[in-house]
This record gives C-alpha cells, structure tokens and sequence, in this order.
C-alpha cells in the first residue's frame, strides 16, 4: 500500500472518529437526560402521554421549554385540568403548577411551560418536567415526563448545538467512511461496520428529535459503541495476523 493510500485511510479514520465521538456525545447526553426524567414523577398515574414535547438541548442562558397537545373528539365541550410539575435544584424539590382547559367539540391546543435552567438538577445538568392531563370520560387521565440537556457551550444556543452537533457528526462518519471505502485494502475486509455506525447514528438522532424517543437514541449509542469496539478489534487481530512471524519446527 503506497503512502498516498496510506494517507487517505488516516485521513478518513480521523474523519470518521471525530464525527463519532461528536455524535456519541449527542446521543447520550439526550439519552441520559430521558432515562433520569422517566425516573422523575413515575407516581403519575395515566396513560403514556406521547404528545408531551420538550426541549432537547438548552443553554444556561436560554429557558427550557414542554408542551401538550390537547384536543376535543367528543360532540360536547370537555374541560380538563393540566398539571405541571418541576424539580428545583434537586429531585425531591418540586415546584407544581395547574391550569384548566376548555376545548369544545373537535378543539386543539397546545398548553406550554417555560422552565429557567437555573431550576436544573445534578448540579444543573438537567431540567425535569412532567405533565398530567386530567381524564374527560371517555378519554383518559394522561400523564408523562421528560428531561432537557443542559449544555454549558459560549456562544451558542440549544438548537444550534443540536443542529451543529449533528452535522459534524454526519459529515464526520460520512466522510470518513468513504475516505477509508476508496482505499480500501480487499486482504483486510470491508469497511462495512463503519456504514453500520453512520446508519445507527441516523437512526437514533431521527428517533429523538422526531418523536422523543429516547430509548431508541440510547440504544443507537450502545449499539455505535459495540459496533466500534468489534471493528477496532477486529482491525487489530488482521494486523497482528500481518506481523506474525511463521512458526518454525
């Protein structure tokens, strides 16, 4: 293998590294703050309220902020009753607020809370909301939680971490891949588990940033995470192969 190609394949593994590094950060920040915020209030009793939305990312100097989406199916006007609820500082400090609604047949509304970050938890680094919606018979108390990365970064704000992070990520492991897959070696397999990650990644961000699923993002980082691991080794078992010197009689 000549210098160039060699040069390329550096080139391309540091591409890619920095783009994975950048999108595990991503994904596990986000991950973690959903795992703590489903921790968070789980004496709520209600049906999974899967239109509670916050946000993802947030800076020390920008407000966090969770909606619901309520709306009226029924042919006769339904009032219910929304319950906020916010840790301050620390898990077992909650500060509650209600409201009431009023929807008239086929209505839809969305009911929103502003929380300052200074309310976060673990010494700052989360915000937890959660929200409970009375039941209107027949529709069903609701009840759900969700936690908000905050992100210690000058300059810049929540969307744009999230929007900046995610393209280095991208780029990163997109590059990276075919820098590698155009030099690529055929005596020392494919560069397919690099696919595989930039795949994963897509797959976990889309997942969060959709639909708040924020298992589905954990479970893309794990997965990137073991998929890497297996390549390095992987990689280093073919190389020791490359260098072992014969065994003689």
């Amino acid at each position: 293998m000549d210098k160039r190609v060699q040069a390329q394949r550096r080139c391309g593994m540091i591409l890619f590294l920095i783009g994975f590094v950048t999108g595990a950060w991503l994904l596990g920040g986000i991950a973690w703050a959903g795992l703590e915020a489903s921790l968070f209030d789980s004496g709520a009793v209600g049906e999974n309220f899967s239109s509670l939305r916050c946000s993802l990312i947030i800076t020390p100097d920008e407000p966090a902020s969770a909606w619901v989406r309520l709306e009226n199916p029924l042919d006769r006007p339904i009032q219910q009753f929304v319950r906020w609820r916010l840790a301050r500082r620390h898990i077992l400090l909650v500060e509650e607020e209600k409201e009431s609604v009023q929807l008239n047949p086929g209505d839809r509304m969305i009911v929103q809370r502003w929380c300052e970050p200074s309310a976060g938890v673990y010494g700052g680094r989360f915000v937890m909301i959660s929200a409970y919606v009375s039941s209107a018979y027949p529709i069903p108390a609701r009840a759900g939680s969700c936690g908000v990365w905050v992100v210690h970064f000058p300059f810049l704000k929540g969307i744009h971490i999230l929007i900046l992070g995610s393209l280095i990520a991208a780029l990163g492991m997109s590059a990276g891949y075919f820098l590698r897959q155009r030099a690529r070696d055929p005596e020392n397999g494919s560069e397919g588990a690099l696919a595989l990650m930039l795949i994963t990644f897509i797959i976990g961000l889309s997942a969060v940033t959709l639909f708040g699923w924020w298992m589905v993002a954990g479970l893309a980082e794990l997965l990137m995470l073991l998929t890497l691991a297996l390549w390095f080794f992987q990689r280093i078992d073919q190389r020791w192969l490359l260098v072992k010197p014969p065994i003689s009689d």
